[in-house]
């Protein structure tokens, strides 16, 4: 008897079903990517030397504040601009939680529109600040 026969078994792979599962992983991984973002979605600042910072195990997440090249600052993924008092209290809440706070300002941002927000930090009496730059890749 050869391969193909009928009564004989087949033994050849079907991928079909593979590709399904693949297919449907990559949508969802598509799908949710975007929303890992944390903060207002700005363009990073590129930096050379940039040092990645890991917090010990069990650290609660920083506060994401963003601020946009227009020089308006939001909280963590909110719709609206936050006002400095809403800003100074979102920290006040960070401090009493033991967070850092990571602020994201766009590369084209004045460092005019930066400033507040950190004296805001300094007036919340955070002791953690981090500025958040993208690791230039290549020479």
């Amino acid at each position: 008897m050869r391969l193909g026969e009928p009564g004989r078994l087949q033994a050849g792979i079907n991928i079909t079903p593979l590709v399904d599962v693949v297919l449907v992983l990559l949508i969802i991984f598509m799908v949710i990517t975007p929303m890992l973002q944390r903060g207002k979605s700005v363009e990073l600042p590129k930096a050379k030397n940039a040092v990645t910072h890991k917090d010990p195990e069990g650290a609660p997440e920083p506060l994401f504040v963003s601020v946009t090249p227009d020089g308006k600052v939001y909280i963590e993924a909110e719709k609206q601009p936050a006002t400095p008092a809403q800003l100074i209290d979102a920290m006040k809440a960070a401090v009493a939680e033991n967070k850092k706070v990571m602020v994201k300002a766009d590369v084209n941002t004045d460092y005019g529109a930066v400033r507040p927000v950190l004296d805001q930090a300094s007036k919340a009496k955070l002791k953690g600040v981090q500025l958040a730059a993208e690791e230039l890749k290549g020479k």
